[in-house]
Formats: C-alpha cells, sequence, structure tokens
C-alpha cells in the first residue's frame, strides 16, 4: 500500500471518528440530569469530536489547494494544536471562501453564527478542556498553578445562562422545583447550538465548495448536513456514536 493511499484512508477514517464522537458527545450531554452529574466526560469526548472535525476539513481544503496533503507543521502541536478558538478561525478564514459567502444565504447564516457569542462561549469552555482544563483537578492536587477555570463549573455557567433567558423555564422551576423537563430542555439548548455548528462545517462539504475529495464523503456528514432548524435539539444521539 503506498503512502498516499494510507494517507487518503486514514483521512477518512479521522473523518467517521470525528462525526462519531460528537455524535457520542450530543448522547452523553442529554443523559445529563438526576443521578448524572458526569460532565468530564461529553466536555471530553465532544473536545476531541470537534478538533478532529475541523482538522479534516481543513485537510480536504488543503488538498484542494495545494494538490497535495499537508504537513505536520499545517497545525500547532503541543498544548496549542488543541485550541479549538484557533480551528474555528482557520475554518472561517480558510474554508468560508468569498464566492460561497456572498452568494449562498446560508452561508451568511452560518459565517454569522461562528461568529457569535452563543456559540463561542461553549467553544471557549471545549478549548480550554482540550488544552488545559481536562487536568484541572490534577493540577490543583499537586499545586500547579491553574491556567483555566474548573470546566464542570465553567459549563454549569453556560447552562444558567440559558436558565435565566428562558422565562417559561425560571417560572416552572417556581411552580414545580422537581420538574425533569428544564434539564431535558438545557440539554436540547445545548445540542442545538453545537449541532448548528457542525452542520455548518458539514455544509462546506458540499455547497461550501472545499473539494472534490470533501465531497466524495457526504455519506459520512450527512447526520449534521441534511439537520433543518425545526429539529435543531430534537434528535436523541446514541451514548456510543453508534456507526453511521
Amino acid at each position: 500500500m503506498t503512502s498516499e493511499i494510507k494517507r487518503t484512508l486514514a483521512l477518512s477514517q479521522e473523518l467517521l471518528n470525528a462525526v462519531r464522537l460528537i455524535k457520542a458527545g450530543f448522547g452523553q450531554l442529554q443523559s445529563i440530569g438526576a443521578g448524572n452529574d458526569f460532565y468530564h466526560l461529553p466536555l471530553l469526548t465532544l473536545a476531541s469530536g470537534f478538533e478532529r472535525f475541523m482538522k479534516v476539513t481543513l485537510c480536504f481544503r488543503w488538498l484542494e489547494k495545494h494538490g497535495c496533503f499537508p504537513t505536520d507543521k499545517a497545525f500547532p502541536s503541543g498544548r496549542n494544536g488543541h485550541d479549538l478558538r484557533h480551528l474555528l478561525e482557520k475554518v472561517r478564514t480558510e474554508c468560508f471562501l468569498d464566492d460561497y459567502v456572498d452568494n449562498i444565504p446560508v452561508a451568511q447564516d452560518d459565517i454569522e453564527y461562528l461568529n457569535s457569542e452563543r456559540l463561542l462561549s461553549f467553544i471557549g469552555v471545549l478549548s480550554d478542556f482540550g488544552q488545559a482544563a481536562r487536568y484541572y483537578n490534577l493540577d490543583v492536587i499537586v499545586g500547579r498553578q491553574v491556567q483555566t477555570d474548573d470546566p464542570d463549573t465553567a459549563w454549569q455557567r453556560l447552562e444558567t445562562e440559558i436558565l435565566l433567558a428562558r422565562k417559561e423555564l425560571l417560572a416552572e422551576i417556581e411552580e414545580n422545583p422537581a420538574s425533569n423537563r428544564i434539564r431535558l430542555e438545557i440539554n436540547n439548548e445545548v445540542v442545538a447550538r453545537l449541532e448548528r455548528l457542525a452542520r455548518a462545517i458539514a455544509r462546506l462539504y458540499t455547497i461550501g465548495m472545499i473539494g472534490r475529495d470533501a465531497k466524495r464523503h457526504l455519506a459520512y456528514i450527512g447526520c449534521f448536513l441534511h439537520l433543518p432548524d425545526a429539529e435543531l435539539g430534537t434528535k436523541k444521539y446514541e451514548l456510543s456514536g453508534s456507526a453511521l
């Protein structure tokens, strides 16, 4: 098997891994609730999934632009290699081509969303987690200077912001503090925001015109590509991120 074939197969497998991780992370988020406050698992899964999805997308764009696979210098290494903020900025600047953004209305909506605080607040927590916060407790144990907030606390703070912005949920808390619907609604809102990110990246593989090789992988990203607005946050995901 030639090196070129190995790289091609590895790129396909990495895209499949990314999609499965993201789907599993959504399922794990949906399981958060009474009796389950294990935020570490979905944060770990989603940080890895979105990092891989964005890097693979940038690889497809590189292939189309340069006619070859990227080198090991294409992405930062070490801790900086897990910086989702930086990767998202690269996707915005390198993959959202002018013809696409200027002529396709959904592309304009996507690029606005990728720059919105509604998304970036969650990407910030996932980025911090991937770079350092996943070792927050170990850093505290050994007395190392902590570089980030406690990731569980940071994520729950964002969930609280969603709650405070939803007057109907606040009213339900007053009427029925034990209502499970409040937790379900918050979980679904978080999943919807991240689904919208996944959909925006998936669209690059078709109408985004990032390359012929990307278009050959539409079956991999169809679960995000065909999500209508009305269904964001409504799908039930498997905890395992089962095969497509």
